[in-house]
């Protein structure tokens, strides 16, 4: 027999709980403390530190970055107490709890709660953190712990130059390479989370770029990696690609990785497509693939493109000039950029004659 409940206890309201009601009380009180209670505003050569923040230009100018270097690490902690403020992490829990226990409160309780502000994009985070990169590295590596905590922003635009904070100048020397490993540790999950933000290509984009310093953590990055070798978007599958050669090659060979590569350079954007080029001359192990790729693009009519993937093959396959020096010399006729570097290529891939008298006796 079917057992029906008791129509006369659902009609009961539920009564919240005292748990939920302590939670909702230190809510109230929080949230009117966060309203009520004024944050500081030091002096800073003669202004308020708000007033230095909302000048901040984004991508200023030259000037105002002077200016900032100038002010040295007091300017710096100006900046991080700047960035800390303009990251809201009050109102960022406020409005997270609200949320969760709004519903279950009496109405006539939940009424009490003050509405949450609401979520602030772009603006001082975003600028403070671009002015931050433009520093030098000691005042970088002085600001790294505060842009982390910026990138649980609820500013997709906010994590997105948070993550690109740190990979500054997208090679070895990278402000990641660079940080204390603890803290590196502690940022991977934030940028295998945003590597997995279906809606954001811009964050997966940099995401990846960052990806490539974990060669530490390659069990945990290396299936991320593989998975956006799928990606939608052709400059993230190569980001991806590169990314996943740099941490575990292995795994890189094992899920084509080159092939990737080698299909984001036949890309109708041009931007995309020349650093597949120049992206190629990592895959020296596998140059049966890389090879008739930059071969291929040789003949693109996009200068750029072609004149990458002449600078990759003179850089990384010189063992394998037979397999591309026909198409190098074609390559020459051009009349363009392209045809000039791949004559300068040739001329550099000759053999070099001994001087008269130079051999051993």
């Amino acid at each position: 027999m079917l057992a029906f409940p008791d129509a006369s206890a659902t009609l009961r309201p539920m009564k919240p709980s005292r748990r939920t009601l302590l939670l909702a009380l230190l809510i109230v009180v929080g949230g009117l403390a966060l309203w009520l209670w004024p944050e500081p505003d030091p002096i800073f050569h003669g202004k308020p530190e708000s007033a230095w923040i909302k000048g901040i230009e984004y991508n200023g100018s030259d000037d105002q970055t002077k200016q900032w270097r100038e002010f040295g690490p007091e300017g710096v902690r100006v900046l991080i107490r700047g960035l800390e403020r303009a990251d809201r992490r009050w109102e960022r829990f406020y409005r997270g709890a609200y949320q969760r226990l709004a519903p279950r409160l009496p109405f006539g309780l939940a009424r009490l709660l003050p509405a949450p502000a609401a979520i602030l994009t772009a603006g001082p985070p975003s600028s403070i953190i671009n002015l931050l990169s433009r520093l030098d590295k000691e005042a970088k590596l002085a600001a790294a712990p505060a842009v982390a905590r910026a990138m649980k922003s609820e500013d997709r635009g906010v994590r997105q130059i948070a993550i690109g904070f740190f990979n500054d100048t997208e090679d070895e020397n990278a402000l990641l390479n660079q940080l204390d490993p603890k803290l590196k540790r502690k940022l991977l999950p934030d940028f295998i989370r945003a590597m997995q933000d279906a809606a954001d290509w811009g964050l997966r984009n940099n995401a990846a770029l960052a990806l490539r310093y974990y060669p530490e953590q390659a069990q945990v990055v290396a299936p991320v990696l593989v998975k956006a070798l799928q990606d939608s978007v052709p400059a993230v599958r190569l980001l991806a690609a590169v990314a996943l050669n740099r941490v575990d090659p292995e795994s890189a060979k094992k899920a084509g990785a080159v092939s990737v590569v080698a299909t984001v350079l036949k890309d109708p954007d041009d931007q995309v497509a020349w650093r597949a080029a120049d992206a190629l001359r990592d895959f020296q192990s596998q140059a049966d693939v890389a090879v008739p790729a930059l071969v291929e693009a040789l003949q693109s009519t996009n200068t750029l493109v072609a004149c990458s993937a002449i600078w990759s093959l003179e850089a990384a396959f010189r063992n394998h000039t037979n397999a591309f020096e026909p198409a190098l010399k074609q390559a020459a006729q051009r009349n363009d950029n392209a045809g000039r570097y791949a004559a300068a290529a040739l001329k550099h891939l000759e053999p070099q004659t001994a001087p008269a008298g130079s051999e051993r006796q």
